[in-house]
């Protein structure tokens, strides 16, 4: 299968992101990746940990069956440039359904676990929410970074009610740069990235800005309601659900570019305040922020 490599991945040349989210088969259920230094930072970006997941859990499972959920546990952060470790458990193996379970570990310490559900395609009632009324993706607006797989168009919050509550609190088209063909593991595995592609929207008091908090996933859970293709463009559509505690509860969404729902996520998010931390924005030249 295209996302396990059967050859050593080394850092002697930049990684792609194609190297970067897959993972070479080690032994039996057993896997092994390597965390690309694409940005600054202490942390390995949490969707690229889920993507490895998928691709090394996708990889025990025939082809003809697409995952369809995943729920994702981070234990440690993983520093960029480390050797990933990621064993998969044959939870079951069904008619319809099959459930496997990955551990990720780094320097001998367990990183990341993960359930992960793939289901036998079928026929059913169609029913979809009608996604946001926004502008289509014009290729001319779109930004990215050299380093960054992904392109984005930026559209910006929703407006601010009376309340002081945004409806969303981040929509973006983007795009992966890199064609990635009809390889379900391949494209799963980049809609599992792109779902942690959240800048701070989970912080609607401090939206657009960075620096000033140690932002950290603590859970993370996937739908896959159709075929993704993210090497097209998809609507991120992010919701804000609550804050407090020091954690925020966010959703959002995948639209292509059709209208149809592709992806849900939800994910919960640790927020601390650095003592004596300037706020930086995130369109500022001078100052790079961690990850995507």
């Amino acid at each position: 299968m295209l996302s396990v490599r059967c050859q050593a991945m080394t850092q002697s040349a930049p990684m792609s992101f194609e190297e970067a989210t897959s993972v070479l088969e080690s032994g039996h259920d057993s896997f092994t990746g390597r965390y690309p230094t694409w940005w600054e930072g202490e942390r390995v970006f949490g969707g690229l940990i889920l993507a490895q997941a998928v691709a090394a859990a996708a990889s025990t499972v025939e082809a003809s069956i697409p995952i369809h959920s995943l729920h994702g546990l981070f234990l440690r952060p993983s520093s960029p440039g480390e050797a990933s470790r990621i064993t998969v458990e044959r939870v079951r193996d069904g008619r319809s359904f099959v459930t496997r379970r990955t551990s990720t570990a780094t320097a001998g310490k367990e990183t990341f676990q993960m359930l992960a559900s793939f289901h036998v395609p079928e026929e059913g009632e169609e029913y979809q929410l009608a996604p946001a009324s926004v502008q289509g993706p014009d290729p001319a607006l779109s930004e990215y970074d050299p380093d960054d797989p992904f392109e984005v168009i930026e559209l910006g919050p929703s407006a601010q009610r009376d309340d002081g509550t945004y409806e969303s609190t981040r929509r973006a088209w983007v795009r992966l740069r890199t064609p990635l063909g009809d390889d379900p593991i391949r494209q799963a595995a980049a809609t599992a990235y792109a779902s942690d592609m959240t800048r701070a929207a989970f912080r609607p008091m401090s939206l657009g800005t960075w620096g000033e908090h140690l932002d950290a996933s603590l859970d993370h859970a996937v739908w896959f309601h159709r075929p993704p293709a993210m090497d097209d463009w998809n609507l991120f559509d992010l919701h804000t659900v609550t804050t407090t505690a020091g954690r925020s509860l966010m959703r959002g969404t995948f639209h292509d570019v059709q209208g149809r729902l592709v992806t849900s996520m939800a994910q919960e998010i640790l927020i601390r305040r650095i003592d004596g931390a300037a706020s930086i924005a995130f369109d500022d030249p001078q100052n790079r922020p961690p990850g995507p």
